[in-house]
């Protein structure tokens, strides 16, 4: 596996995880079919986001950012509070997973090799038994460039909690009516099989944010801002620590010549730029960085910067 991670968070984009080997499972305990995968990822995108080691971004449903896009170059967006086309920030890593165990987990019981998921009803001789409910999740993390592998994890999450007679009392407020289940809400968590689910989310995020350290992304950070201010030796940039500059960076000034445009949109195509300097950065915040210039001729506001 690569060694360092450096100081710069990577992005990272969690997949729907695949239940296919446990579907059954879940619609035995809901009564209907459950996406149990949009589900898992929901709740491993909220934990991953608060661990604060990645910057994690939208995937599921980025059609919406888009929609949102096109709405504001259409023209009909006040100027200057339209999101931008072409900002947004591609994941360095997708993270994979799969249900493995949903439901009770019932080897040490019948000494089956495969897992066992009851109804409401319980399972052959077993009725009066009591059993917590289990959730078993693996993950895989993948760099998007390369597609190796560069984490992998597995987590078994337990209720506190015991459900006698099968998983009659698994349920409470109506958590799995109509069959809309919120795994991100209240009422779930309360549930014997939300307390496994929650435990396994967050012992597995806890997994990944623990390898943070330890993995890197084999892709180059490609950086592009522009000068935002120019005050006596010091140069401020409009692209800081969320967009990955560090301290020490180092990046090419120039300054835009000609814009190359569609003759019928007007949409920008290229820019024909002349080399001004290199801009040497020596403090970033979250969204300017300032550096010392060098160079034939100062840079000035507006002029491109870029750092490969």
């Amino acid at each position: 596996m690569p060694a360092l991670f450096g100081q710069t968070k990577r992005s990272v984009a969690v997949e729907d995880f695949d239940f296919s080997t446990v579907r059954d499972a879940g619609a035995a305990i809901f009564g209907t079919q459950v996406d149990l995968g949009k589900g898992m990822s929901a709740l491993m995108v909220k934990r991953i986001a608060q661990g604060g080691k990645f910057t994690v971004v939208e995937r599921n449903k980025v059609g919406t950012v888009l929609k949102e896009q096109d709405f504001g170059a259409s023209g009909r967006v006040k100027k200057g509070t339209q999101a931008r086309i072409g900002q947004i920030r591609g994941a360095d890593f997708t993270i994979m997973g799969d249900v493995v165990v949903f439901g009770r987990d019932d080897r040490r019981r019948s000494g089956a090799a495969g897992v066992i998921v009851p109804g409401a009803g319980g399972v052959g001789g077993m009725k009066n038994n009591e059993a917590k409910a289990v959730v078993v999740l693996n993950f895989r993390m993948v760099d998007n460039e390369s597609s190796e592998i560069v984490m992998t994890g597995e987590a078994r999450g337990e209720s506190k909690r015991s459900s006698r007679g099968g998983f009659a009392g698994v349920f409470v407020g109506g958590v799995g009516a109509g069959g809309g289940v919120d795994f991100t809400a209240a009422n779930f968590a309360d549930t014997i099989i939300g307390e496994a689910v929650i435990d396994a989310c967050d012992k597995l995020a806890a997994q990944v944010n623990a390898q943070a350290g330890g993995v890197s992304s084999t892709r180059q950070i490609d950086i592009e801002g522009r000068v935002a201010a120019v005050e006596g030796d010091s140069v401020y940039i409009n692209v800081g620590s969320s967009a990955g500059v560090q301290m020490g960076d180092t990046f090419e000034v120039s300054r835009i010549v000609k814009e190359v445009k569609d003759p019928v949109t007007k949409e920008v195509l290229d820019v024909v730029t002349a080399p001004v300097g290199s801009l040497k950065i020596t403090s970033v915040r979250e969204k300017i960085a300032i550096g010392s210039f060098s160079g034939g001729q100062p840079p000035k506001e507006g002029d491109r910067v870029e750092k490969k």
